[in-house]
């Protein structure tokens, strides 16, 4: 009987991560407008992510906040291929 390796089932989670966030990409040179952009076609209409105030509070974006942009950016991918939420197509590619 064929038996799955610890290691493999522990670095799982990390493996669908990083082929989820490599799909994602950066797709402008402004990490706040790519965290907006995300934000705003990956979670639309959820109580808990507000689209305009995204954008509006990254509309100066600065090296400072590019940083946070690019941070909270990260941190929601790993957030949602935690979950299995985002942007999928029927295909299960990444939308965006």
């Amino acid at each position: 009987m064929l038996r799955t390796p610890r290691l493999f089932l522990a670095l799982a989670p990390a493996a669908a991560f990083a082929l989820f966030a490599g799909c994602f990409g950066s797709t402008s040179s402004d990490p706040c407008v790519d965290y907006c952009d995300y934000l705003c076609t990956c979670h639309e209409g959820e109580a808990e992510y507000d689209c305009n105030q995204c954008r509006a509070e990254y509309s100066a974006s600065s090296p400072a906040l590019q940083d946070e942009c690019e941070t909270e950016l990260v941190a929601l991918q790993e957030q949602d291929a935690t979950n299995n939420e985002g942007c999928f197509d029927e295909e299960g590619d990444t939308a965006l």
